[in-house]
């Protein structure tokens, strides 16, 4: 994750922490709680969804998966192209980095026409219905 970002998460965590001691600190005084009290559940609050949300993001951080490299092509970039394969498509797709003709999983030939019916029903064998 970039610094940038990073910084970012922990001011918006911040932020809510704060704005939950709020909440937290006017419900009470609606119950008349004492002032000794107040401070108590006022720092409480805070320090539970600080540590909540930088722990989440810490977690986060440690267990996500990293960026590759520019250039080196992963086996998740063409992650949902056995879908293709399912369905009839020989041919493997381009990965999503290279420009395409179609969005998503459309299938090119399909511009030209729907395929013959012995294409069809070969299609229909492979995906296992009768």
């Amino acid at each position: 994750m970039d610094r940038q970002n990073r910084e970012r998460y922990q001011v918006w965590s911040m932020r809510l922490s704060i704005g939950i001691m709020i909440i937290v600190l006017v419900l009470s005084r609606l119950n008349e709680i004492k002032l000794f009290d107040l401070m108590i559940r006022a720092a409480i609050s805070f320090g539970v969804m600080y540590l909540l949300m930088t722990g989440t993001l810490t977690l986060f951080e440690r267990t996500a998966s990293q960026k590759p490299e520019e250039g080196e092509i992963d086996a998740d970039n063409a992650r949902g192209a056995n879908i293709d394969f399912s369905v009839g498509d020989d041919e493997l797709q381009a990965p999503s980095g290279q420009e395409a003709a179609f969005p998503g999983q459309v299938d090119r030939k399909l511009s030209s026409g729907l395929p013959d019916s012995e294409r069809q029903a070969e299609i229909v064998k492979r995906m296992g219905w009768d």
